[in-house]
Formats: C-alpha cells, sequence, structure tokens
C-alpha cells in the first residue's frame, strides 16, 4: 500500500508543479557563486581539460547538424514506403505502425551524437571536480548496493531497474553511496514506475538505535495506510517539518535526538533543493541498524549539465552542481555530529543519576 501511496504522491506533486512551476511555493537560491576551493579546482585541473573537450563538442555537434541534413533530405526515402505499408495493413483491418519505428531510429539516429557528448563529458569532468568533496569514486553506470536495502520500507518492491551517475566514498568514517536510480514493477500488461530520482546510501559505524521512518505527509487518511503496527508516529517540535513529512518510529526518544533540528533543517533544504533543481517530488528517509537510506523522488537529470549548444568553456551550470553535492555531503556530516552529541548527552545524564 505504501508503495501505491508513494506513486501517487510522487505522480500528484509532478502535475502541481508542472502547472505553477513549483510545489510549494518556496524560493531556491540556485545561484550561489562557486566556492575558491571549486575555483581553484577548476584552474587547476578542469580547464585543461576543455579543449579537447571543446573540440569533441564541435565534432559531435557538426555530426548531428549533417545527421539531421540527412533525415530532413532524404528521410521520406524511408518513412514513406513505411506509411504506405501501414495504410495497406489498416485497409485490410489491421494495424501496423511500422512508422512510428522508423521515425524513432531517425530521432535516435539525430541526437545519438549529443548522447556520446553527454556521456564524455561526464566522464572526463565528474571525478574531477568530485576532488574538492573528498576521496570520491565515480561511475557512470554505476549502482549503490541495493541488495543491501532492499527488505528496509522505503525501498519499493520492483522487477527491473536501471541506473547512472554512481559515487561512493567515505565522510568522516561514513560509508557513502549515491546514484540516480529508476525502479519499475512488472504488471499484468506493462510495467509500472515505483521510483525515479536519487538514492543515498550511508553505512555508519555504530548501530543506530531502534527504527525510524521519514516519509511525506500523505494527510492523515493516507497515513494510517502506510503506517507500520511495529512503529508509532513522533511528534517534533518543527511546525515546517511536520507539515511536510510524517515520522514514525519503534523508539520515540532517540529518533528526536536522531532527527534534530539541525536534521530536520538540512532535510527540508535537501528537499527544497532537489524540487527547484531536478523537479523533486519529495523525499523518504530510513534509519535502521547501521544503515541509513534516503529515497529522493525526482523528473530531472539531476547531474546532466552538459549542453552540445553550448560551449565547453561555459562553466555556469557547475555551481549548481558543487551546491547538489555539498548538500548530501553536508547531511551526511550532520548525520555524525548529531549522533555524537546525542550519546554525549545520554553519559552526561547517566553520571547525573
Amino acid at each position: 500500500m505504501s508503495n501505491f501511496l508513494h506513486t501517487f504522491q510522487q505522480a500528484g506533486v509532478a502535475i502541481r508543479q508542472l502547472v505553477d512551476g513549483s510545489a510549494f511555493k518556496r524560493h531556491v537560491d540556485t545561484n550561489i557563486p562557486l566556492s575558491d576551493e571549486f575555483k581553484a579546482l577548476i584552474e587547476s585541473d578542469v580547464k585543461p581539460l576543455l579543449e579537447p573537450l571543446e573540440a569533441f563538442r564541435l565534432e559531435k555537434l557538426a555530426t548531428k547538424k549533417r545527421n539531421k541534413k540527412w533525415v530532413l533530405w532524404l528521410g521520406w526515402i524511408l518513412w514513406l514506403p513505411a506509411l504506405i505499408w501501414d495504410l495497406l495493413y489498416l485497409a485490410s483491418g489491421d494495424l501496423h505502425i511500422s512508422v512510428l519505428f522508423v521515425a524513432a531510429g531517425m530521432g535516435i539516429w539525430i541526437i545519438y551524437p549529443e548522447m556520446q557528448y553527454r556521456k564524455h563529458y561526464k566522464q572526463m569532468l565528474m571525478p574531477v571536480l568530485l576532488k574538492a568533496f573528498g576521496d570520491f569514486r565515480y561511475r557512470e553506470n554505476g549502482c549503490i548496493d541495493i541488495e543491501a536495502v532492499k527488505a528496509l520500507d522505503t525501498m519499493p518492491s520492483f522487477s527491473s531497474k536501471s541506473h547512472e551517475d554512481h559515487i561512493a566514498g567515505k565522510i568522516e568514517d561514513i560509508e557513502f553511496e549515491f546514484c540516480e536510480l529508476k525502479l519499475e514493477r512488472k504488471g499484468h500488461k506493462s510495467s509500472t514506475t515505483v521510483f525515479r530520482g536519487g538514492a543515498v546510501v550511508l553505512n555508519v559505524p555504530f548501530q543506530l538505535h531502534g527504527h525510524t521512518v521519514v516519509g511525506m505527509d500523505y494527510g492523515k487518511l493516507g497515513n494510517m495506510f502506510a503506517a507500520s503496527m511495529a512503529r508509532r508516529k513522533v511528534a517534533l517540535e518543527n511546525p515546517g517539518f511536520e507539515k511536510r513529512f510524517e515520522v514514525s518510529s519503534t523508539d520515540q526518544q532517540y529518533s528526536r535526538y536522531l532527527l534534530s533540528p539541525a536534521m530536520m533543517e538540512r532535510l527540508l533544504a535537501l528537499d527544497d533543493l532537489f524540487r527547484a533543481r531536478a523537479k523533486g517530488s519529495g523525499l523518504s528517509c530510513e534509519f535502521k541498524g547501521n544503515q541509513v537510506l534516503l529515497m529522493i523522488s525526482y523528473f530531472g537529470d539531476l547531474l546532466d549539465t552538459a549542453d552540445i549548444n553550448v560551449s565547453a568553456y561555459d562553466l555556469d551550470k557547475l555551481p549548481l552542481l558543487e551546491q547538489e553535492l555539498a548538500m548530501i555531503t553536508g547531511l551526511i556530516k550532520q548525520l555524525k555530529l548529531d549522533y555524537l552529541t546525542a550519546r554525549n548527552l545520554a553519559v552526561r545524564n547517566m553520571s547525573a543519576s
């Protein structure tokens, strides 16, 4: 039932955003300038890569234009016979759509050089840009260890998956993975997308008490269906957070330590950023054992900053990329800080008693 509610909520928010441009009408500053560290990295490591990258872009742009010209001039040689073939079958009572396959093939042929450029852009720049944040590894087609978190409540059941932009590393003894993920569940006649967005997995060097889940607020009726019998609702003192999220836990006291005011503000800011930057439609977060799973739903392509029509020397989109990566790494750091604060407070309470 929770999978259905998640999909329904995601679709509803997407429709609102298409209508008014933003689900919650909040301004998120996406024009933050580059940090000094990021600027230094660009000067030392990125700019030397731009000349060959620009040459590759111009080559692929010329190929794309040439392919488009061939389609406009000679495409009728393919689609006209396909159209006649379909009409003949339609006259006999059968339905054929071979003309659509021909059109799709032509479209792919036109945009294939652009796809090659986007892939090459990521392969060259992403590993370099990540140096500003730590010793992180980047794999274009990698995926999180999904088997390790498959049993968690926040992870929807699925029958197939696709993934890209895998980032892995360690921040203050916390191992983390991120990737863009699409999950589908096969039905009787077709497949349904049950999740599309980014997934973050944290493996922390300590055990989290209880089992805490932060999910989207579906309203009283929806929350009742989505609730787990083992967890109880947690009341928090942040009205903005309470309005947007529903929190349940098997350990009420520890969940409040975990979701400190600073942590709640970071989750709200992360949600705001993804809504503004990637057509986001909400996030869920789960804390259990030594794992933390964040499922951030969005419809855009978060880390796709390449544009074949824009010079590779134009780095206007890099501040957004830095901001997105900084938000994720900042959340990981805050989790570590909050845990230490809660532990120290518990030790002081024990000493005072």
